[in-house]
């Protein structure tokens, strides 16, 4: 499992690596829409993840900055239409603006402000709350069992005690992976695969 975790990082890295250089493979791509992120803290702003989802579409379309706070979006990976525009970055939300158009044969330019975020525990990622975390990676590394299901976020400002928490610990283990908090789903009897039991569950 560790190798198919490890293929797959690599694979997504090695994508976003095109993806931020305006490549596809094989070939140069147009740029659709192209801009500079920045905030008064950082200026330019490096390593910033936004994200363009079309008006009534499902999908988002994400690239990251680069070292001068750039970042491009291939022609061929944004259609012709109106986009909604959003932001990832620890401590950090976007200004604006929040939108943007998107035309046929020419190339969107949208410049991104950044101010810092009266929230910052709501921009963490899982890994960045993993890291803030005291502990060893070993330590720490049951915890990757939890996001399947919620963020961490969800455990971490949680207020439960620690008799309170070896009772969820239980409980979310009877619980399938991909549940999700509104609408938790049983484990279906028989193997359990690579999920450790938990100290107390039911065999």
């Amino acid at each position: 499992m560790r190798l198919r975790q490890l293929g797959l990082l690599a694979s997504v890295s090695f994508g976003a690596i095109l993806i931020q250089a305006g490549l596809t493979p094989g070939a140069l791509a147009q740029s659709a829409l192209t801009g500079v992120v920045s905030s008064q803290e950082e200026g330019n702003m490096e390593g910033v993840l936004v994200n363009a989802k079309k008006e009534g579409s499902t999908v988002t379309v994400t690239v990251v900055t680069d070292d001068k706070g750039n970042y491009s979006f291939p022609a061929d990976r944004l259609s012709p239409g109106k986009y909604t525009i959003s932001i990832r970055a620890a401590g950090y939300a976007l200004v604006g603006p929040k939108a943007t158009e998107v035309t046929a044969g020419a190339t969107a330019k949208t410049d991104l402000k950044l101010g810092k975020a009266r929230n910052v525990a709501s921009t963490l990622s899982n890994a960045e709350w993993l890291n803030s975390l005291p502990g060893s990676d070993q330590q720490k590394m049951f915890m990757i069992q939890c996001v399947s299901c919620h963020t961490l976020q969800r455990v971490l400002t949680s207020s439960h005690d620690a008799a309170e928490y070896e009772q969820v610990f239980v409980r979310m283990s009877r619980y399938a992976p991909g549940s999700v908090p509104t609408r938790p789903q049983p484990l279906l009897p028989g193997p359990r695969g690579e999920r450790p039991a938990v100290q107390g569950e039911a065999a």
